[in-house]
């Protein structure tokens, strides 16, 4: 009776802890550049889980491998295939829909997390609840099942909650 106890205790232990981990969320807060540069967002059409703005306008110029919009006024995008929920938030961007990685490219498993890298930056500050400001000639590149996504933009505020706590950007 008492191993029975011990085996639910520990089944529990591990739900638990496992729920503590898929806790974690990540926002990119990308803010308008007033010199008129506008941010890029390159991400695989099956890493959009969804997808908002108030205006959407098509650009035909750039990559002819992606469709290419220009998105405004309250833009969100959740992205799908990760090890933790990401959003992107933004007033406008310049998105690009690339296609999804062939399958004989390596993909995460459900418990890999999502890498990221920050190839370049000109100045790095905390921001409010120990969010991090990413200014100048910034680029982030994150890795989700369906390949990956690269943000350009010369302001991005990262932030990373869990458990209802924010936490710096890693």
């Amino acid at each position: 009776m008492h191993y029975a106890r011990a085996i639910v205790r520990g089944v529990g232990l591990v739900l638990l802890c496992t729920a503590a981990v898929a806790a974690r969320a990540e926002t990119f807060l990308i803010q308008a550049d007033e010199s008129g540069h506008e941010a890029t967002i390159k991400i695989p059409v099956g890493a959009v889980a969804t997808l908002s703005a108030n205006s959407c306008e098509s650009l035909t110029a750039g990559d002819p491998g992606a469709e290419s919009m220009r998105l405004s006024g309250d833009v969100l995008i959740s992205i799908a295939g990760s090890a933790q929920p990401i959003q992107i938030k933004a007033d406008k961007i310049v998105l690009e829909l690339t296609a999804d990685e062939l399958p004989e490219h390596k993909k995460p498993a459900r418990g890999d997390s999502v890498s990221q890298q920050v190839l370049s930056s000109s100045t790095i500050l905390t921001g409010a609840n120990h969010s991090q400001v990413f200014l100048g000639n910034v680029v982030f590149n994150l890795q989700t099942a369906s390949g990956p996504i690269e943000i350009k933009a010369d302001r991005v505020e990262h932030q990373v909650t869990e458990h209802g706590k924010s936490e710096a950007g890693a």
